[in-house]
């Protein structure tokens, strides 16, 4: 099995990075400007404190997430990060769908995209595979700072040496 992933594993993680981190891209970049309105599509937002500074701070935290995956920088460290948000956004997703939220619209996406909680919950379920692939398919540290597109095998020389 290991043989596999060190021989396909470069392939399978790029379309991953590449779409998780441009998912969190549009995420980010469509909430910066759904700002006003982010209670009325997240109310139990409302009941937690400080959740206004946390919603105001959230899209800077996924563009810089999405860049990182895109760009191929500190991939784990991102991969890490992506996922402790995708869980937040799972729970929250079936939490809302458990009391009868689930066709109302989540705002997940911003001014980027319309989407109920069940949607948003299958978009969690997918992006949470996305980054299971990235942590099972990526070599190297957490900080790692050489990008996707150099070639693996090369750059882990040069590091060992």
């Amino acid at each position: 099995m290991r043989k596999r992933i060190e021989k396909y594993g470069y392939w399978m993680k790029i379309p991953a990075m590449l779409n998780l981190g441009m998912l969190f891209i549009v995420a980010g970049v469509g909430k910066l400007f759904y700002q006003s309105n982010s209670f009325a599509t997240a109310p139990f937002l409302e009941t937690l404190p400080g959740a206004m500074w946390l919603y105001t701070v959230l899209p800077y935290i996924e563009i810089a997430i999405g860049v990182l995956l895109v760009t191929g920088l500190m991939v784990k460290f991102a991969a890490a990060s992506a996922g402790a948000l995708v869980t937040i956004f799972a729970i929250s997703s079936l939490y809302l769908v458990s009391i009868g939220q689930g066709f109302d619209l989540c705002g997940c996406f911003g001014m980027a995209g319309r989407l109920n909680y069940i949607g948003a919950l299958g978009i969690d379920v997918v992006m949470a595979a996305m980054v299971a692939v990235i942590f099972i398919c990526q070599r190297g540290s957490y900080f790692n700072m050489v990008p996707w597109f150099l070639d693996d095998k090369q750059v882990l020389a040069k590091q060992q040496a």
